[in-house]
């Protein structure tokens, strides 16, 4: 045992924690290596307590919530890694005009969320069924579906800061804009979100769920090992809007349509591929490994940078 692990074995055997414990299986794109301690932490109080001690004790700490929108290191990671499965779910009493407010746990799933909030007769998260992961997750990027982002619903985030301080942001706090948040700068771990939601139908409700899943169908990887896109769209530019008249009207331009028009679909590095599908996916065709995706990463940036002359911006979060 070293150090760390005796230290959380003394001080949190209650919290069952898992030593050299291989993170791959938890991952979408199934890569990722041994954490020196685990900790599945279902509790606000518990995720509170262990960030308080990691920091108390200057630990390494690293958090995951659904691992859908990261790459592990196959080396794994060392100090402490908790992945957030809280799961608390109810109504405020207070509302918002005619919007009920409705708190979660960061780690309800993403996809369970809507369709509970469906099934209890709300509406406007419909599109937000077929994200992957979970809600810390999802607020952490502000998950979007085509312009639809979800930090638009949230009323407020209580966070837990890395020294231990627990607080609530406002939506405007939050600086949710496209696949960004405060979050991403702050490096708060995010506790629990209020939504604000109206009423809803059901049978309408059902309707664009099913639509959106089968718009995600046709155009994404679905059912291969991914982190979805691995790059962020890119901020449109003159030649860009000149080149491609179909875009010439919007802030950005796809990546998977510059990483298509590049040539770069099938491209692989070992076992990692950039998809036949959806060009900014890449997937795990067997027994890939982190290395192999940072290799395929900087193929396709220095391809599409060569062509188009923009820099690829990752979207995808490197845990190492």
């Amino acid at each position: 045992m070293t150090d760390t692990q005796k230290l959380f074995q003394e001080k949190f055997s209650k919290l069952h924690p898992q030593f050299e414990y291989v993170l791959s299986p938890l991952t979408y794109i199934k890569i990722g290596g041994p954490a020196e301690v685990f900790l599945d932490l279902t509790t606000r109080e518990d995720i509170i307590e262990v960030i308080q001690f990691c920091h108390q004790h200057k630990l390494k700490l690293t958090v995951l919530s659904g691992a859908s929108n990261v790459l592990i290191s196959s080396e794994g990671l060392r100090g402490i890694v908790i992945r957030t499965a809280n799961e608390k779910y109810g109504f405020n009493p207070n509302k918002i005009g005619e919007k009920t407010l409705i708190s979660v746990g960061a780690g309800f799933k993403t996809a369970l969320f809507v369709r509970q909030t469906i099934d209890d007769g709300f509406g406007g998260l419909e599109y937000f069924l077929g994200v992957p992961g979970r809600l810390g997750g999802a607020i952490y990027n502000n998950a979007h579906y085509l312009s639809d982002l979800i930090g638009k619903h949230i009323h407020r985030v209580e966070v837990v800061s890395r020294a231990g301080e627990v607080r609530w942001l406002t939506q405007k706090e939050c600086q949710f804009d496209y696949d960004t948040s405060v979050f991403q700068k702050t490096d708060d771990v995010i506790l629990q979100a209020e939504f604000t939601l109206l009423p809803g139908n059901k049978e309408k409700s059902m309707e664009l769920v099913k639509e959106a899943t089968l718009y995600r169908a046709k155009t994404q990887p679905i059912g291969e090992p991914s982190s979805g896109c691995y790059f962020r769209n890119t901020v449109n530019t003159p030649l860009l809007k000149d080149r491609f008249v179909q875009f010439a009207e919007r802030r950005e331009c796809p990546s998977a349509f510059l990483i298509d028009q590049a040539g770069l679909k099938g491209t692989r590095a070992g076992d990692i591929e950039v998809s036949q599908k959806h060009a900014a996916f890449f997937v795990n065709k067997g027994q890939g490994t982190s290395q192999q995706v940072l290799e395929l990463a900087q193929i396709v940036r220095d391809r599409v940078k060569q062509e188009f002359g923009v820099e690829l911006q990752e979207e995808v979060f490197y845990l190492k």
